[in-house]
């Protein structure tokens, strides 16, 4: 007999495999019969891929121009208490009519500062406080003064002449609502509300890069091979018109180690950022190969007119979205205003839809049916009609400069004739 059995082995349990899956972006929408991306599933995919920033308190100055994260309802009211609204006496309606029932013919003149005693009348000017226990004012001519009694020649009724408490606001009154964005007048109203902060989302910060083999800001004499950096000016302008708070960079190479460094550099400040390059394939796609180094990115053909090339991503640690627009001054332009707008409203916590307003044609304009095509014009109202006249100059920056709108030709139209109703985004 053994003296010892057979040790038993616990079965190891072996884990099974994981297979580890490399990040991707969400599955992006099917392109059309054409192998092209719709302008709308382009801008919906993008939006879907952006959330809100966060919200925080703010004083009412600092937020001017952002959107509120909540209900707001007035403190006190306004006015907060009852005041007079034309010079006379102040009196209780009740003193006007006597024991009988006859109108009484004098009342004391009271001088006092505390409640206004029965049977007396203390006079007022116009906004001063009533005393407690009025409840109308007497005006001058409905009375004379005899020495300490004031004799009534008319009477009023209960509240006449006064501008009751909370008459303009009453306390819990709702002044604006989540969702709203707060101007000039929406502030006025919560100071007089006695409200100094407010819940609101930040403004978003948006980094504009703009990369390119020899691109120099303007100001700077021009070496051979160099050339001035428009596009990252004028984009980073339309952000700032968007309701950003905008940082710009400017870098004269296509080395893709140097682009990396700058924009993981700049995704410490960024909320958004925006590539724009000088104009050449070249920069275009050593900015694609940059980004593709520093996260995920997706790129597509998009059925529009101009920009139909248009790159996104998802960009460093944290994720931070990153639009790449196209060098042409008109298509990073447009492009912006189709996908950069709606991105910096998500991101506001504001309402990312563009606002279509419809005018009449004065010439005929064409388009490729199945695209979207955005034209530049200039919108003029006369008698109530906005006319819709194209622009077109061979100096693209001018032909912006010219313009205050963007003609919407949807994929199903292929001309409009002078006369016809368009649409359009107005810009500024």
């Amino acid at each position: 007999m053994a003296w010892f059995g057979s040790k038993k082995v616990a079965p190891v349990e072996v884990e099974a495999a994981v297979e580890e899956t490399a990040p991707a972006l969400p599955e992006p929408p099917a392109p059309n019969a054409a192998g092209l991306r719709t302008m709308q599933d382009h801008t919906d995919y993008l939006l879907g891929l952006v959330e809100p920033l966060p919200p925080f308190g703010m004083g009412l100055l600092e937020a001017w121009g952002q959107v509120s994260c909540e209900d707001l309802t007035s403190l006190v009211d306004v006015p907060a208490h009852s005041t007079a609204l034309v010079d006379g006496y102040a009196v209780r309606v009740a003193d006007l009519t006597d024991l009988a029932g006859e109108p009484a013919e004098t009342l004391q003149l009271d001088s006092g500062a505390a409640r206004l005693p029965v049977g007396a009348v203390r006079a007022v000017h116009v906004g001063d406080r009533l005393p407690p226990g009025a409840t109308a004012v007497l005006p001058d001519v409905y009375c004379a003064r005899e020495g300490e009694l004031v004799r009534v020649f008319e009477r009023v009724r209960d509240g006449e002449y006064v501008r009751s408490a909370g008459e303009h606001l009453a306390a819990g009154t709702c002044l604006l609502h989540e969702g709203d964005s707060l101007d000039e007048r929406g502030i006025g109203l919560l100071a007089s509300a006695g409200i100094d902060k407010v819940f609101v989302r930040p403004r978003p910060r948006v980094v504009v890069v703009g990369s390119g083999e020899g691109l120099v800001e303007p100001g700077r004499s021009l070496a051979d091979g160099q050339s001035i950096d428009a596009n990252s000016f004028l984009i980073a302008a339309a952000a700032r018109a968007a309701g950003a708070q905008v940082f710009h960079a400017v870098v004269g190479t296509n080395d893709r180690a140097e682009l990396e460094r700058v924009i993981t550099d700049q995704l410490i400040r960024a909320d958004l950022v925006i590539s724009t390059t000088g104009g050449r394939r070249e920069d275009y796609e050593a900015m694609v190969e940059a980004m593709t180094g520093l996260g995920l990115v997706d790129s597509a053909q998009v059925a529009m007119t101009p920009g139909r090339t248009q790159t996104f991503g998802l960009i460093g640690e944290d994720h931070i979205p990153m639009i790449m627009l196209p060098g042409n001054p008109v298509s990073a332009y447009v492009s912006f205003q189709a996908f950069g707008w709606p991105l910096i409203r998500k991101l506001a916590g504001g309402d990312p839809s563009r606002r279509q307003l419809r005018g009449i044609a004065t010439a005929g304009m064409r388009s490729l049916e199945g695209q979207t095509h955005l034209l530049r014009a200039h919108v003029e109202a006369e008698s109530g009609i906005h006319r819709v006249t194209p622009v077109s100059r061979p100096h693209a920056l001018s032909e912006l400069a010219e313009a205050n709108a963007l003609v919407i030709l949807d994929e199903s139209t292929a001309s409009v004739r002078a006369g016809q109703s368009v649409h359009y985004w107005p810009l500024g």
